[in-house]
């Protein structure tokens, strides 16, 4: 065992000066204490005085540090225990204490969460690991006296404090780089919303494949099921997230349901930025967030290329090869191909019936070809072909607590004035499906309302994005950036809900021109960036739904079901007239053979639209510590809307109210943000939004049924939030407050009154990054949030299929899904949890190995709006074990480590889905496996 005065004098500590007296000419020498120690030192700069904090080492005081009395006698402490403990256990001497050096001056940054970090970075590795960076200044002093050019780094076996040194592009920490997905590229620091930019190895780290695999990353992102449906959007702060492609808006999803899914393979990372979408992007709808993607670039140095496949558990199974290089030889052109595909996934083909199969192919080429001009382009085109998980019907507290699910077969159906009709019919709304209730049993996790072979989902999709740079001045430069889509998806669920959506084609143009301008004013005291420009879309496409008749209760999971058994006939226009409703017709889809649709439903349309959108942002800088961001956007709107090809005759004018309509709308948006830093390592800022949005149809166009209402849904934001960049850029902190208004879609018959509804959302948010070393970081978030519905100004409530449980049906003798409006008032949203918390951590070892730990938890869901049953909390625990050399890397993905039985509701809270959260809950994966091989070349 190493003596206490070795390591007290080869340990760098941390002591307080009780004692100076001077010997000879610049050579002084005193006590300093830490803990129960006193210790005779040497010094060998004249301003220290009795009562001051030093640094100490061999025997000399190197370095004054200042902070407030508290956290210098809890410093001092901590330096005590650690001398303690590396006493005890035989540790090497060469360890820092947990400050750093700031230039001429000691800086001390403390607080109980930087000391949980760092105990637990020593707990990592005790032989080896820094508990903090020294760093010092080339430039520095660190007195007049003769340590002026004393080396601090002590140099630790097989690993020296130049080692911890990020390398350009390397650092998890968002301050590292610039980010662009608020309009010009400003550091995270200067952005007055609450951003979380995600790196290419974060996302490699989970092997993220779909949106809800975001939430191991910020805690704006819940992980949510999607009844019958993968989500194409993120769920940020409850509420659907808008997706752009490096800025430009991804069409063809409502709601975040039934758009193309997101390629993860084709981005090099990803940008959440929370709120309202800004005024350079422009809104789509009432979002919680949005995400930019940043698509992958072609590399100029020279030929890059890997390939990887990986196979687990549940018939997993997907493979990917990237490469890129330059073309020509002068290395001003450059491309990027990357190919996706992928047979089976885990979280898929564990449950019965469902299945994932995608095939994915994204191209990007760069050209240099004059010093001021860069001409950039991505394309891709993706096909999948899928069946979700849909979950479990019939939902109680016995099938979620214990296992057991609610039996009993569909004997008959609650007709037109109440009256009972045996057998299989469709029932109107308000009466339901009559179920002969049995006992409980046992259900296997891996049962799937859709299993049917009968079910499909298919999409092709296809994007074409130029973008081009021109560098007019040193400090201006235009960009125009525009977007071709194409996507056409077939969806047929007919067993058991009886559920289509078709869109055969859809066509979203878009382009956007910018100038963007950095000028100083005044010698510099006062800078100005700025955004302006306008941007033109033009959408055309074909929407047809229905699916108003899809109950699911009525199925007994115990016991075969199939087409005609399970699943309500359609509904004839005579029917239709009899329940008093013509538009619960279900017509025929053209092109769509077994398909049917509905019509004044806000859901199918014909629709072309045009939109124009001057906009305009200032970055308004005075000095280094205060500035205000001012922003305006106009967005105007074209709409031809009209009822979709198939639809018959007598539902159409002047039969019935319902026909083609023509609107020009214009909504503007409006956003100012103050920020102030009173240091460099601390920003404080408050936002204001105000705005408008619209509703949308089923693919993100817009409905005849629509009124000018629906054209100018308010969306307010006020935010206020503070952000701490500590230890030079090595730790990130940000915490915010919102409060955000505007209107949700809400499930609504055809013919109905209430599409959307008054929503808000409020609640706190913290997320933090981590990265003392190059191969160590952690990421960390907790969301605290509250949403609700305000239906007191309508005449009634939310509509639902089933307002009450099935237990609740069995005991009474209630039939099951009879779709009702419940009364008004003001509703907490279900499906939808109040807490939500991450971490991350991977370290990697110098010979190649690694390990990577993410868990993430939320608070329980409520299932209906009587709030009488919820799913418990639940957290997973994931880990990752890799090897990576410059030629091959291997690794293993371990999934819900502690095999957690957890359970989400059917549909978030904002969706109209989330009528049928008392028919489905969705039983989450247990344990599983996956594993890759990559070959880079």
């Amino acid at each position: 065992m190493q003596s206490r005065k070795n390591l007290e004098h080869d340990t760098l500590l941390f002591g307080k000066v009780i004692f100076i007296e001077k010997k000879k000419e610049q050579n002084w020498v005193g006590l300093v204490r830490w803990g129960k120690n006193v210790r005779k030192i040497n010094f060998f700069f004249p301003e220290v005085k009795v009562g001051d904090y030093v640094v100490v080492q061999f025997g000399y005081a190197k370095k004054i540090v200042s902070g407030t009395e508290r956290e210098l006698y809890w410093i001092q402490e901590l330096s005590f225990f650690l001398l303690e403990y590396l006493e005890n256990q035989n540790g090497s001497p060469r360890y820092f204490i947990p400050f750093k050096y700031n230039n001429s001056r000691a800086i001390l940054s403390f607080s109980s969460l930087c000391l949980f970090l760092w105990i637990l970075f020593y707990l990592l590795e005790p032989r080896r690991f820094l508990f903090a960076q020294l760093l010092q200044s080339p430039s520095s002093n660190l007195s007049s006296g003769s340590f002026a050019n004393a080396d601090l780094a002590i140099t630790l076996p097989e690993v020296t404090v130049s080692s911890t040194t990020l390398l350009p592009g390397s650092s998890i920490v968002p301050t590292s780089r610039n980010i662009s997905s608020y309009g010009p590229e400003m550091n995270i620091m200067d952005i007055p919303r609450d951003v979380r930019s995600i790196t290419k190895e974060e996302m490699q780290t989970v092997m993220a494949m779909t949106v809800n695999d975001l939430s191991a990353f910020s805690p704006s992102v819940n992980p949510t099921q999607a009844t019958g449906n993968i989500l194409s959007e993120p769920v940020i702060r409850g509420l659907p997230g808008t997706v752009f492609r490096n800025g430009m808006l991804v069409g063809f999803s409502s709601g975040g349901n039934w758009g193309p899914l997101m390629n993860m393979m084709a981005y090099d990372s990803l940008d959440i930025v929370t709120g309202p979408v800004g005024v350079v992007f422009g809104p789509q709808e009432f979002a919680g967030g949005y995400l930019n993607e940043l698509t992958k670039q072609p590399y100029f140095d020279r030929f890059h290329g890997n390939a990887f496949v990986t196979y687990g558990m549940y018939g997993d199974n997907f493979w990917n090869a990237d490469i890129g290089g330059p073309i020509d030889k002068e290395k001003k052109t450059a491309f990027r191909f990357d190919y996706f595909g992928q047979a089976g996934y885990a979280p898929f083909n564990y449950y019965d019936g469902a299945y994932m199969q995608r095939e994915a192919f994204y191209m990007a080429l760069c050209s240099h070809p004059y010093e001021n001009v860069i001409i950039s382009w991505n394309g891709e085109l993706d096909f999948n072909n899928f069946v979700p998980y849909a979950g479990i019907n019939r939902p109680t507290n016995s099938l979620i607590d214990n296992g057991l699910y609610q039996t009993g077969p569909w004997i008959g159906s609650i007709g037109i004035n109440g009256h009972f009709i045996p057998g299989h019919p469709t029932s109107p709304p308000g009466g339901g499906y009559v179920v002969d209730f049995g006992s409980l049993v046992p259900v296997s996790g891996r049962n799937n309302i859709f299993n049917s072979p009968l079910n499909f989902t298919l999409q092709t999709y296809g994007v074409f994005q130029p973008i081009v740079t021109l560098k007019l001045g040193e400090n201006t430069r235009l960009v125009n950036n525009f977007l071709f889509e194409y996507f056409r998806t077939e969806i047929g669920q007919p067993v058991p809900m009886d559920t289509w959506g078709f869109l055969p084609y859809g066509f979203n143009f878009a382009d956007r021109l910018e100038l963007i301008v950095s000028k100083e004013h005044g010698h510099g005291r006062f800078n100005q960036l700025i955004d302006s420009g306008i941007e033109f879309r033009y959408v055309n496409d074909l929407e047809y739904f229905g699916t108003w008749h899809g109950p699911a209760n009525q199925v007994d999971m115990t016991r075969p079901f199939s087409a005609g058994q399970a699943n309500p006939p359609v509904v004839s226009y005579s029917q239709a007239l009899a329940f008093g409703n013509p538009f619960l017709t279900d017509i025929p889809i053209p092109g769509l053979p077994g398909g049917f649709f509905n019509i004044d439903n806000f859901l199918s349309t014909q629709c072309s639209f045009s939109e124009y959108s001057p906009f305009f942002q200032d970055v308004l800088s005075v000095g280094d510590n205060v500035s205000l961001l001012f922003g305006a956007r106009m967005d105007i709107y074209n709409v031809l809307a009209m009822p979709p090809d198939g639809t018959p005759t007598l539902l159409q004018q002047p039969f019935v109210p319902y026909g083609p309509t023509q609107i020009t709308a214009v909504l503007p948006q409006l956003t100012l943000s103050p920020t102030y830093k009173p240091f460099p390592w601390l920003s404080l800022y408050a936002t204001g939004f105000w705005g408008q949005t619209t509703a949308q149809s089923q693919f993100g166009a817009f409905a005849p049924e629509f009124t000018s209402s629906y054209y100018h849904q308010q969306n307010e934001l006020e935010e206020m939030g503070a952000k701490f960049n500590f230890f030079e850029g090595k730790m990130f902190l940000s915490i915010s407050f919102y409060n955000q208004s505007g209107f949700v879609p809400a499930f609504v018959l055809p013919n109905g009154l209430t599409p959307t509804v008054s929503a808000t959302v409020r609640g706190l948010q913290l997320q933090g990054a981590v990265q003392p070393r190059r191969n160590l970081w952690i990421t960390f978030g907790y969301n605290h949030i509250e949403g609700f519905e305000n239906w007191n100004s309508d005449p009634t409530g939310p509509t639902v299929n089933q307002p009450y449980s099935t237990r609740v049906a069995a005991l009474y003798h209630l039939p099951v899904d009879p779709i009702e409006s419940i009364s008004a008032g003001i509703y907490p949203f279900i499906g939808f949890p109040s807490n939500y918390a991450n971490l991350m951590l991977t370290y990697k070892m110098n010979n190649g190995f690694g390990i990577s730990l993410w868990t993430i938890g939320e608070t329980g869901q409520w299932l209906g709006f009587n709030y009488a049953l919820r799913t418990p909390s639940w957290y997973t625990l994931n880990g990752r074990l890799f090897y990576a050399t410059s030629r091959w890397e291997a690794g293993l993905w371990l999934y819900n480590l502690t095999n957690i039985h957890y359970w989400l509701a059917g549909a978030p809270g904002f969706t109209p889905a989330a009528s049928l959260d008392y028919d489905y809950a969705a039983l989450q994966m247990p344990f599983w496996i996956q594993a890759s091989f990559q070959l880079n070349f």
